[in-house]
């Protein structure tokens, strides 16, 4: 299926390329989202950022970052 970021405009394939179009945010638009908002709430901007477990355990969006950290540690991994 094809994706358009709703914000930028970039378009990406996930699976079998098809004529259908679905919309969302792409990474980079997710990961500038969530920092803006983990500012305005107090916290560092840190998203994304991660190279070691995070203490911000009160941060909306601890269990993405720490998973997306986990899968990013486990491909470094791999090679």
């Amino acid at each position: 299926m094809k994706y358009i970021c709703i914000r930028c405009g970039i378009i990406w394939i996930v699976g079998i390329a098809t004529d259908e179009l679905s919309g969302g945010l792409c990474d980079l638009c997710i990961t500038e989202y969530v920092r803006k908002k983990q500012k305005s709430r107090g916290f560092d901007d840190c998203f994304r950022k991660a190279t070691e477990d995070c203490s911000e355990t009160e941060c909306s969006y601890w269990d993405s970052c720490i998973k997306q950290s986990a899968n990013n540690n486990d491909e470094g991994k791999k090679g």
